[in-house]
């Protein structure tokens, strides 16, 4: 009887990776091209090279025999048996199935993989060792940080964020029911009372500003120049804040994008809103942040200076004492940052603070050059300057 046995082919793609290709045991994954079991792995990886085994007849028991002692035994046990008893069958199936001998590494090889699993293993725990050293000065940190802001600088924020509410929210809401009366026309509040909603931030901005026992400290001449040069460029940055303090019922929002629309016109308007959008999702929800930035920007020197359109030079007023006064409340913001978001996020918090009014600078002066140049809009722009000038010439 001619005891080689025939092994019929089987398409790859039919065969679960979770079997071994050569003997149908348990896979324990792909190796050398194929799925295989351990033992079968190691039985390619010892012989691959050893050709002369090919040649070897095969010695495994007569296949008939042991069906006729064995009734229950099927084709599967029967070929698993064969391959593990025979080196040649075994072999031999290693090839026919796609078992590549040119995948076994050489000893070469086997050091330098060595060699690489260890410095991979070394690696992670290095890196394992980092990030608990990184959790540690981070708890350290803010254990640290603790002493960063003293009693003084809380009841110092405390005040800010007391005076901005009673002060500038309380009086644009004041100014907001007598702005508008629910049910009045759109068009006529338009033709009547566009020029209300900008004055409104302009008055609120102002009550809280001169609250600020650092404002009252300035020789007049100075709060003067600050109010001149700076409020009108503070207006988008108040309306941002104020939208987040207050509440606005669906027909105030519509009729503010209807005044804004009417002010700005349709192409100004788009940036208007742009920069809008971005600044709810960029600028940090922070009551203490945003209204000492507000203070930080109002006592620079200046936001935007006027050209002198003979000597076409910059007419900029440099005083020390706004820029003592600014540095107390830039270090105090810092402070709370550090503070409340660490190194890393107060940088990035501060970032998009300056981008974001940056932009609104740029529509800001956009829209008071458009002020100027419109014939309908002109009596708005000499209302908010003579807005400005009034209310700080007033008896304090």
């Amino acid at each position: 009887m001619n005891n080689i046995v025939h092994y019929h082919h089987r398409r790859r793609a039919t065969l679960s990776n979770h079997e071994c290709i050569v003997c149908c045991s348990k896979a324990i994954g792909i190796n050398f091209g194929v799925p295989t079991c351990a033992p079968c792995k190691a039985f390619f990886r010892r012989n691959a090279r050893r050709k002369e085994i090919l040649d070897t007849p095969c010695h495994h028991f007569d296949v008939n025999s042991l069906k006729e002692k064995n009734t229950n035994i099927n084709d599967r046990t029967i070929r698993y048996l064969q391959i593990r008893q025979c080196s040649s069958c075994r072999l031999r199936r290693c090839f026919e199935v796609g078992m590549k001998e040119e995948l076994i590494r050489t000893h070469e090889e086997n050091e330098r993989y060595k060699n690489l699993v260890d410095n991979n293993r070394k690696r992670q725990e290095w890196l394992k060792q980092l990030q608990q050293e990184k959790k540690l000065s981070i708890v350290q940190h803010i254990e640290n940080n603790n002493d960063l802001i003293s009693k003084f600088d809380w009841r110092h924020l405390s005040n800010i964020v007391y005076a901005y509410d009673t002060c500038c929210v309380e009086t644009y809401l004041e100014q907001r029911v007598n702005m508008f009366a629910h049910g009045t026309s759109q068009k006529e509040l338009l033709m009547k009372h566009y020029g209300v909603l900008p004055m409104s931030l302009i008055i609120s901005l102002i009550s809280f500003l001169r609250s600020l026992p650092a404002f009252q400290s300035l020789v007049r001449s100075n709060q003067s120049f600050l109010c001149q040069n700076n409020i009108r460029r503070l207006i988008f940055a108040n309306l941002h804040e104020l939208n987040q303090s207050c509440f606005s019922e669906p027909w105030q929002i519509a009729i503010y994008k209807s005044i804004w629309e009417f002010i700005c016109g349709p192409e100004l308007y788009k940036q208007f809103a742009h920069i809008e959008k971005v600044a709810e999702k960029s600028m940090i929800a922070d009551p203490i942040i945003t209204r000492l930035w507000i203070i930080v920007l109002f006592f620079s020197t200046p936001l935007f200076s006027d050209y002198d359109s003979q000597s076409t030079t910059i007419k900029v007023k440099k005083n020390l004492s706004f820029i003592d006064i600014q540095n107390i409340y830039a270090t105090l913001m810092w402070k709370y940052l550090l503070y409340r978001h660490g190194p890393m996020e107060a940088v990035r918090i501060y970032s998009n603070l300056i981008l974001i009014f940056l932009n609104m600078l740029r529509v800001e002066i956009s829209i008071h050059i458009r002020l100027q140049m419109e014939k309908d809009l002109a009596p708005l722009d000499k209302a908010l300057d003579e807005l400005v000038k009034l209310d700080i010439n007033a008896d304090q």
